[in-house]
């Protein structure tokens, strides 16, 4: 098949673009920064390199930034789409642009698919338009729920809009929660939730080992115990998503969820032993007791995260399970040795996020 792809040359883009390849599909990738898209060509073997076709453009263009020529190849040429291209920022001082990208770049890239006439329109959204909701089904959330944060907002009105296509071509959602490494390989290319905490983990280590009046103070870390935390390895992502290319439901919503997710504690508890870091104790993100100056710059920068750290998710995958049944997968179970080797891959993590 033919297959334009968005949001290419990033974490999910990337292994999505090399997993299409493998499977012999032809993809037409739309990059913003040429630079990535070497980066993209290079991690793709070289025998399968033919099939991968880089379009310089940007979601917040009409047509994406293609010229009419390039729409006009693409006419009829294309098969499904995958929109993977989102502005991940929780920041409500940004709530313009995140709306720019997420929704009217989402419009973009639906009607250059109605252009061009395709057949499928696989729009990646997140788990979290459920907004303050406890509990979310694989349909569509109102758009007038109560939302942490811009993001999660500008994904649930496109999710919406993306509906709106449904007589246009096929629609499918999918709703990945957090997105983690590879569980085979731990490899990741984020600096995103998790890795942020193992990063911050890790400079609070290093301040401790240049002064030593801070070697037998305990810091403290403000994140609820018992919370969970919706977890998914970035292959397993890669599978639902290649298996939707034959098997998805026509205008169906898929939750990429972990129906088994790990504890804050169990978490803190891995990446203790991975940093050897005995002297940082959990308390709740309420804390009534002071912080000392290094306590708060180490914990500020993780208090986006705090209505995500106080309260458990659960979210429904029935759809998800049934399209992997068709392909012969299981559905994800994640061990702690799978968390192990995400976690044990910080290092490479760390230098991508301090470069």
């Amino acid at each position: 098949m033919n297959i334009l792809l968005t949001g290419a040359t990033g974490f999910v883009g990337k292994k999505l673009t090399s997993a299409l390849l493998d499977k012999g599909h032809h993809v037409y990738a739309i990059v913003r920064n040429l630079k990535k898209a070497e980066s993209l060509i290079s991690s793709v073997s070289p025998s399968l390199q033919k099939n991968l076709v880089i379009l310089e453009g940007d979601v917040i263009y009409k047509n994406v930034g293609l010229s009419e020529d390039t729409v006009h190849f693409l006419k009829e040429n294309i098969d499904t789409v995958y929109h993977v291209a989102a502005f991940l920022s929780f920041d409500e001082n940004v709530r313009e642009q995140t709306f720019a990208i997420n929704l009217e770049g989402t419009r973009n890239v639906l009607e250059l698919a109605k252009e061009i006439k395709v057949r499928n329109f696989f729009h990646v959204s997140t788990a979290y338009t459920l907004g303050q909701q406890l509990h979310a089904f694989e349909t569509l959330h109102p758009v007038d729920n109560q939302f942490i944060n811009p993001y999660e907002e500008s994904k649930c009105y496109a999710e919406h809009l993306v509906f709106e296509y449904k007589d246009q071509f096929n629609v499918n959602i999918f709703r990945p929660s957090i997105i983690i490494g590879d569980s085979k390989t731990g490899e990741a290319e984020t600096t995103f939730a998790l890795y942020g905490v193992i990063r911050g983990l890790e400079l609070i280590k290093r301040r401790m080992e240049r002064k030593k009046d801070l070697q037998n103070r305990t810091f403290k870390f403000l994140c609820n115990q018992e919370v969970t935390q919706n977890f998914v390895p970035v292959d397993y992502v890669i599978d639902v998503l290649t298996a939707a290319l034959l098997h998805a439901k026509k205008n169906t919503i898929y939750h990429i969820t972990n129906s088994n997710p790990p504890t804050n504690q169990l978490i803190f508890e891995l990446i203790q032993e991975y940093l050897d870091l005995p002297n940082v104790v959990m308390v709740p993100t309420d804390y009534p007791g002071q912080l000392s100056p290094e306590e708060q710059a180490f914990n500020q920068p993780m208090s986006v995260f705090y209505d995500y750290w106080t309260k458990d998710l659960q979210f429904s995958d029935a759809n998800t399970r049934e399209l992997l049944a068709e392909v012969g997968l299981e559905p994800l179970v994640m061990d702690r040795d799978i968390l192990m080797r995400i976690i044990g891959k910080r290092e490479q993590v760390l230098s991508r996020g301090a470069s």
